[in-house]
């Protein structure tokens, strides 16, 4: 029978391929948040067809669970775009993962953003127009520090259950923390499988509790700001 590697080694092993869950989050995470801010912008705009592109999308990836998102994408995705000719038949389980966690948090975070930006009160659009803003300027100098703060806590919760999701994508195959958690149970036929899974846990919440610590950092920074902003608008 193989002897089960010891904690230290089981650590050891999963760190080898943190790199790839960590790959996965970050560029999910960020083209999510890219995806969702576009999306948002469509929605307030009330572009038509357009939104209600938009309002499927979102409804989609918050009523179907990840796991059968990442499968659609893996393998539905692929034949039904090259209908459209649009070949996609050599898509890596890596590069499936980024793009089925990219719409389900973009779809996710199309609501906290557009939440955020209903929230801000219409006189300080009216107040910006009075005073002859361009709607770039508005939107950077009046809106966007205003809606940053509201949407922060929805994005970090976003941000938390994009990393649990990233569990799972170990079932297209994908080499990653869990992936590799698997293989060990499985080489020791699971004398240690306990023993794998509470170090994966471990991991994962460390990684939770530095993406909670960054958006708490933001949220203050954001808060700092705002008072920093009230002070001198005063002194002026």
């Amino acid at each position: 029978m193989v002897a089960a590697p010891n904690t230290l080694e089981i650590l050891s092993l999963l760190l080898e391929v943190a790199h790839i869950t960590l790959y996965i989050l970050l560029v999910s995470a960020i083209l999510g948040l890219l995806l969702g801010s576009f999306l948002t912008m469509i929605n307030v705009k009330n572009i038509p067809v357009l939104k209600q592109f938009t309002v499927v999308l979102s409804s989609f990836t918050r009523s179907v669970p990840i796991i059968i998102q990442l499968f659609i994408v893996y393998y539905a995705l692929p034949p039904l775009l090259s209908n459209f000719g649009i070949d996609m038949t050599n898509m890596s389980a890596v590069m499936a993962s980024i793009v089925a966690l990219t719409l389900y948090h973009g779809g996710y975070l199309t609501e906290v953003l557009r939440a955020a930006y209903k929230a801000v009160d219409k006189g300080q659009h009216e107040a910006a127009d009075s005073f002859g803003y361009t709607p770039t300027k508005k939107f950077f100098r009046i809106i966007l520090p205003q809606v940053v703060p509201v949407a922060l806590p929805g994005w970090g919760n976003a941000l938390i259950h994009l990393i649990h999701d990233t569990s799972l994508v170990f079932a297209l195959g994908v080499a990653d923390i869990m992936g590799r958690a698997e293989l060990i149970a499985a080489a020791s036929f699971g004398m240690n499988q306990v023993q794998v899974f509470l170090i994966v846990a471990a991991i994962y919440i460390a990684v939770t509790f530095l993406s909670d610590g960054l958006v708490r950092l933001l949220e203050r920074r954001t808060r700092k700001y705002k008072l920093d902003s009230g002070l001198k608008a005063k002194g002026a």
